[in-house]
C-alpha cells in the first residue's frame, strides 16, 4: 500500500540504466505512439461482473506501466493495484495492460492514475439497491467512421449514464489483425467524448456481433481475437449474466458468431431466465435481431433467434429486449406469440450507432414493426423500483422516440410515487426528495376527448420558470419524467414543478441537496 502519494511523485526512476532504457523506448516506439491522438495510451473501461463492486480498467501502449493508483473520490490516500493482465494486441506492437479491480465499494466515485501518468481518472460503481433513478444507454453497430461515430457518442455522452451496452459490430475489423487501427480509432473516440458532466469515464457492457469474426458465423472464439482481447471473457465465451444488485440483470448472448444459438447457449439461457424471476429489470441483449426491421423476416439467423430464443422469452415474462444489426432504428410492437399482444415483449434496436443507415422501406408492410426510421441514435433507459423510462435520441440529441413500462404485475398504487390508484389528473411528490442529482417526476393524465396538450415547468422560490421541461400532447396514463440536475447545474435549495393539463394545474415542490 502507498499513502498520501501525489501522482507527480509516483515511482520516480532514479537509475541512470532505467533512464537509458526509457530514452529507447521512446524512440523505439515514437513512430506507433504518434497514431494516439489522445497520448501515449489509450484507456477504456467495462464491465463483465457485478458493477457495484468491480470494473475492468484497461489501457493501451507502447511502454511499459505495471501499477494503478487508486483513491475514493475525495481522499488523499492513493492505493496501487497491479496490473492483472498483460497481452500484446494481434496486428501491433502494443501491449494491453489491465487491472481487474474488486472489493469497491458500491455508489462510489473514485479516482486512478496509470503508472508515471499525472491524469486522473475517475470511474464510479453502481448502487446495490435502486433507491434512485438508475440509467444507462445501449446501441450497436459502433464504428463505421469518425464523424459517424463521434457525433452519437458526444451525443449518449450527455445522457450521464453508467454504462453503454454495445450490441455488437464494434469496429468492422472482421476479426483481422491488420485492421487493428479500427479499434484503436474507436477506443480514442471513446476516451475523448464519452465522459459524463461529472467527468466520469463510461464503461462498456460487451455484446459480439458478426464483424467482431473472421467468418461472421458458425466459428470458434481463436475467429474474434481482437474482441476477446480487448474483453478478457473467462474461457472465451461470449455470452453471460451480468447482474447489478438485486434489481437488473443482462443476458448477454451470442447470435450464432462463436456459439450457437440452440443447444447449449439456449439451454443456458433458459437457466438464466428461470433463475431471475424475482429480479424486475431483465433484458436479453444481442446482436442478429429476432424481428428485422431491413432484412427479410425469414433471414436465416433471425429464425433461429425466433425459433430458439423468443419463446424462453414470453415464458419467463421478459418485457424489453435489445437488437442490433440492421443499421436501422426500430421498436416493434408488444408481440406475444407471434402476434401483437399488450402483454407481450417489444424489441427495442436495431445498430446505427456510428455507421452507415438504411431505409425500410416496406416497414409498413411488416406487422411487427411500431417505428422504424433511418436515423443515427442511443437509447437511454432510466430505472425505477416498478417502472422504467426507455427514450431514443439521434446524433443532435433529438428524441425520436419515448415510452414508459411498468414492470411485473406493479400497480400504480404500488409504486414509491403514487399514493394510490389515480382517477383523474393527478401530479404527485418527485422520488426520491430531497435529491442529488437526479429524481423521478410522475403524474397521471386521465381520459380525455381530445390527446391534449400536457406542460410541465420548473419554477424557484420566487416564481420564475428556470425551464420547460415537457410540452407537448400524451396520452392517458402514468407518465414518468426524469430530471437530472446535471443538466442544469443548479444551487442547493427549494424549487416547484408545475403540471398543466388543459385549464387544470397542479404543482409541487421538491429540494436539490448537493
Amino acid at each position: 500500500m502507498i499513502e498520501n502519494l501525489r501522482p507527480s511523485s509516483i515511482n520516480p526512476i532514479t537509475r541512470p540504466v532505467a533512464f537509458f532504457i526509457m530514452i529507447f523506448l521512446v524512440f523505439s516506439t515514437a513512430s506507433a505512439v504518434a497514431q494516439f491522438s489522445t497520448g501515449e495510451r489509450i484507456v477504456y473501461s467495462y464491465f463483465l461482473d457485478d458493477p457495484t463492486s468491480s470494473i475492468h480498467i484497461s489501457w493501451i501502449s507502447a511502454t511499459e506501466d505495471t501499477e494503478l493508483y487508486l483513491r475514493r473520490r475525495g481522499s488523499s490516500q492513493w492505493n496501487s493495484r497491479p496490473v492483472t493482465r498483460r497481452s500484446v494486441i494481434p496486428g501491433s506492437d502494443y501491449i494491453i495492460f489491465e487491472v481487474h479491480l474488486t472489493r469497491l465499494r458500491q455508489d462510489t466515485a473514485y479516482d486512478f492514475i496509470i503508472g508515471q501518468s499525472t491524469e486522473v481518472k475517475r470511474f464510479r460503481t453502481l448502487p446495490e439497491r435502486l433507491t434512485r433513478p438508475v440509467n444507462f444507454v445501449n446501441g450497436g453497430d459502433l464504428y463505421g467512421n469518425s464523424a459517424m461515430m463521434t457525433a452519437t457518442t458526444k451525443a449518449a455522452a450527455s445522457a450521464n449514464p453508467y454504462f453503454v451496452v454495445v450490441g455488437g459490430d464494434w469496429a468492422y475489423a472482421d476479426g483481422d489483425p491488420t485492421k487493428i487501427s479500427r479499434w484503436f480509432r474507436l477506443f480514442e473516440i471513446w476516451q475523448e467524448h464519452m465522459i459524463t458532466n461529472e467527468g466520469f469515464m463510461v464503461p462498456f457492457v460487451p455484446v459480439i456481433g458478426n464483424h467482431e469474426v473472421v467468418g461472421y458465423y458458425y466459428q470458434t472464439a481463436d475467429k474474434a481475437p481482437l474482441y476477446f482481447t480487448f474483453f478478457d471473457k473467462p474461457e472465451q465465451r461470449a455470452y453471460f449474466t451480468l447482474d447489478i444488485g438485486n434489481y437488473l440483470s443482462f443476458i448477454l448472448l451470442d447470435s450464432n458468431h462463436t456459439n450457437r444459438v440452440e443447444g447449449a447457449q439456449a439451454q443456458w439461457l433458459e437457466e438464466q431466465l428461470a433463475s431471475r424471476q424475482d429480479i424486475p429489470h431483465v433484458f436479453p441483449v444481442y446482436h442478429v435481431p429476432a424481428w428485422p426491421s431491413f432484412r427479410p423476416l425469414e433471414s436465416y439467423h433471425s429464425t433461429r433467434v425466433r425459433t430458439e430464443w423468443v419463446p424462453l422469452f414470453e415464458r419467463y415474462g421478459i418485457t424489453l429486449a435489445f437488437e442490433n444489426h440492421d443499421h436501422t432504428f426500430k421498436r416493434t410492437k408488444p408481440i406475444r406469440n407471434n402476434e401483437v399482444n399488450e402483454d407481450g415483449v417489444i424489441y427495442i434496436g436495431d445498430g446505427s450507432w456510428g455507421v452507415g443507415t438504411r431505409r425500410a422501406d416496406d416497414a409498413h408492410n411488416r406487422w411487427y414493426i411500431e417505428k422504424v426510421t433511418d436515423d443515427h441514435h442511443y437509447w437511454n433507459i432510466t430505472l425505477m423500483p416498478g417502472v422504467r423510462v426507455v427514450e431514443a435520441f439521434n446524433e443532435r440529441n433529438i428524441q425520436i422516440d419515448r415510452f414508459e413500462q411498468i414492470v411485473g404485475e406493479t400497480d400504480l398504487g404500488d409504486l414509491p410515487f403514487f399514493s394510490k390508484t389515480p382517477t383523474g389528473l393527478e401530479l404527485t411528490q418527485n422520488y426520491p426528495n430531497p435529491f442529488n442529482p437526479t429524481t423521478m417526476i410522475s403524474f397521471y393524465i386521465p381520459e380525455s376527448s381530445s390527446r391534449s396538450n400536457v406542460r410541465l415547468d420548473l419554477f424557484n422560490v420566487k416564481g420564475q420558470r428556470i425551464q420547460t421541461l415537457l410540452n407537448r400532447p400524451m396520452n392517458s396514463g402514468p407518465h414518468f419524467y426524469v430530471f437530472d440536475n446535471r443538466n442544469y447545474q443548479l444551487p442547493s435549495g427549494h424549487y416547484m414543478y408545475r403540471l398543466q393539463f388543459g385549464r387544470e394545474i397542479q404543482t409541487k415542490q421538491m429540494q436539490l441537496v448537493k
